[in-house]
């Protein structure tokens, strides 16, 4: 009898768990080949951007600038100073005169139909109101009685009707802003003279020196010398108003 050419058995089994392993290593060996490809590889997708890693609006410079108020702006170079304080006088006084006293001086002129003129007396601040001169008398006193300065309206027929002037006989003057205040300069700008002068023309003010931070200076009916600052111009209105620190060196008793 011709000997058996068929497969054992065992050899049957052996192929069938044999064929399906070589399978999965294929597939295996496929999969890992994808996975290296540059091009064939889905990109990831972006993270979500988180709302706490934008910069706030209130993390900027100006922002935080202006919250916590320093300055971020060139300061304006065409502002103008401040007017200097009477702290800023000399009342040293010299041999024959007391220490110098303080008080406030101004001029507020009543409304222009009104006809009142108000007289500044410079050896105490004190001022007082008597009715207007008419025609020849206007921007006159018959009784001063010690006043300096006379601020009168010279007509009411517009807007910057008041004047002031010194009072006739009287020794005043104009001290310049830019001038050392004190006893010594005050009683040399007494002898300038000061003529009439329309306040609430700033343009004239400007040119005569009416300015804050100047003083109107006299050698007073009794002796004394005044200092009558101007710290304040208030032209916002039809007619000007000033006032400021006056310093009085009365002469020694």
């Amino acid at each position: 009898m011709p000997p058996r050419t068929d497969p054992p058995r065992w050899a049957w089994w052996v192929g069938g768990i044999a064929i399906p392993l070589i399978g999965i290593v294929a597939t295996v060996i496929f999969s890992n080949g994808s996975d290296r490809d540059p091009v064939s590889a889905p990109a990831p997708a972006p993270a979500p951007s988180s709302p706490q890693s934008e910069p706030s609006a209130r993390s900027s410079p100006d922002h935080a600038s202006a919250e916590t108020g320093s300055p971020t702006a060139t300061p304006d170079a065409s502002a103008s100073p401040s007017a200097p304080s009477s702290s800023d006088a000399d009342l040293t006084a010299p041999d024959g005169y007391a220490q110098a006293t303080r008080t406030m001086w101004g001029l507020a002129p009543a409304p222009c139909n009104q006809h009142e003129q108000q007289l500044v007396d410079l050896d105490d601040g004190m001022s007082r109101v008597e009715p207007s001169g008419m025609g020849e008398d206007n921007g006159a006193s018959k009784d001063p009685r010690g006043a300096e300065l006379l601020y009168w309206p010279d007509s009411c027929n517009d807007q910057n009707n008041y004047v002031l002037r010194a009072l006739p006989n009287t020794r005043v003057g104009l001290l310049q802003a830019d001038v050392p205040k004190s006893f010594e300069s005050c009683k040399a700008a007494s002898r300038t003279g000061f003529g009439a002068l329309g306040l609430l023309d700033s343009y004239d003010r400007g040119k005569r020196g009416f300015v804050e931070g100047a003083a109107l200076c006299s050698v007073t009916d009794q002796g004394a010398v005044s200092m009558a600052l101007i710290e304040h111009i208030d032209d916002g209105s039809d007619e000007a108003s000033v006032s400021g620190t006056l310093y009085v060196w009365p002469k020694s008793s």
